[in-house]
């Protein structure tokens, strides 16, 4: 049982009367804890207060007061039960969920630079065609139009740290290698 079922299940009465201690129909009794002759301890349904000896509390304070034990020890004596929590399972989804991210995070890494290498390779061929080919030959024109907008998606994404559209520059970055790496 926890805390509350038991404060529930037992009242102040109940405790006392296992101790052998009568309540009158005021509520009264004599005090156990300070052992007196006439009635000083008002009993309330879930506590008391003796005005003698200025104790009071609840039915685990009561019990700890008249044993000389600790909460734990009350707890148990009036019915408590202490689930242990197996935190195995919790730390597994913890450590789950960690390696999840981890994984992500280096995923997201790898797209990254696999990226990176696409649109700088694509620049690398661009930016050879120009200086390598005859000017104004169709290859040289083509790396000459392509070339502006590599450099644009390049300023985009690693100076100004914008988002753009990566399946159109994937898609034409291999254009452009199929273009340039089959002649």
């Amino acid at each position: 049982m926890t805390v509350e079922e038991i404060k529930q299940n037992l009242s102040m009465s109940d405790v006392l009367a296992r101790y052998g201690v009568k309540v009158n129909r005021n509520g009264m009794c004599c005090c156990p804890i300070h052992h007196e002759k006439h009635p000083s301890m008002k009993v309330f349904k879930d506590g008391y207060n003796c005005f003698a000896c200025g104790a009071n509390g609840d039915i685990f304070s009561f019990v700890q007061a008249m044993e000389g034990c600790s909460f734990k020890d009350a707890f148990i004596s009036l019915g408590g039960t202490y689930e242990r929590q197996d935190n195995r399972q919790a730390r597994a989804a913890v450590q789950i969920g960690f390696e999840r991210k981890k994984r992500i995070r280096k995923k997201s890494e790898q797209d990254e630079r696999l990226f990176r290498k696409y649109l700088m390779g694509a620049i690398s061929l661009c930016d050879w065609w120009i200086d390598n080919r005859e000017p104004f030959s169709e290859d040289w024109c083509y790396a000459q139009n392509k070339l502006p907008w590599l450099l644009l998606v390049y300023e985009e994404k690693y100076l100004k740290g914008e988002e753009v559209e990566e399946a159109n520059v994937y898609r034409r970055c291999r254009e452009i290698r199929q273009r340039f790496l089959t002649i």
